[in-house]
């Protein structure tokens, strides 16, 4: 029974004890190890990580301009600019708001872009084909009527040093554009 005096039990003192210095230095101890174990392989799983969201969005961009250039009737160029690390969207110059960039990214700092033009696939009279106002080499260029410009690039690499790289190549029916590792493309 507890006395009018104290409306709640008293605990005995053993009961109210906490956690000792040295346990929790132990602790800390143990979490700093397991930390300093599994940061190398952490370290390793982002940058991985960077290489294939940054090949993704590349790839997402490419199905947007593809989609855009139908929607609104004008060419839509996807760019490249290997040299400054970025890339973007933008409506073909001589079509409305032309030249007009709608969307512009920069990779990562680890990573690199390399632009394979359709010269080094094929020699110049077999893409003959080519605009004469196209800038070569530069991205993928997408009609309005869902073609893609014969003149576009058939290879973009999104390349991480020496761990990997990931390329966007154009599908089998030539009509839009998939992710492939380095290791599955046909060799030149």
């Amino acid at each position: 029974m507890t006395s009018s005096t104290a409306p709640y039990p008293v605990a005995d003192d053993r009961s109210r004890r906490g956690f000792t210095l040295i346990e929790l230095i132990l602790v800390m101890a143990l979490l700093a190890i397991a930390a300093s174990l599994s940061a190398p392989r952490m370290a390793a799983f982002f940058r991985g990580r960077s290489l294939d969201q940054e090949a993704r969005r590349l790839l997402s961009l490419s199905h947007y301009g593809a989609s855009r250039a139908v929607a609104e009737g004008v060419p839509v160029r996807l760019w490249i600019d290997p040299a400054g690390g970025t890339y973007g969207l933008e409506v073909e110059a001589g079509y409305g708001r032309g030249g007009e960039a709608v969307m512009e990214f920069a990779v990562d700092r680890d990573l690199t872009l390399e632009v394979l033009t359709p010269d080094e696939i094929l020699p110049y009279e077999e893409t003959g084909n080519r605009r004469p106002d196209s800038r070569r080499g530069d991205g993928i260029l997408f009609l309005p009527d869902g073609l893609i410009d014969p003149s576009s690039t058939p290879r973009i690499t999104v390349r991480q040093g020496d761990d990997g790289a990931l390329c966007l190549v154009p599908t089998a029916h030539g009509l839009a554009y998939e992710l492939l590792h380095e290791s599955e493309l046909p060799p030149r």
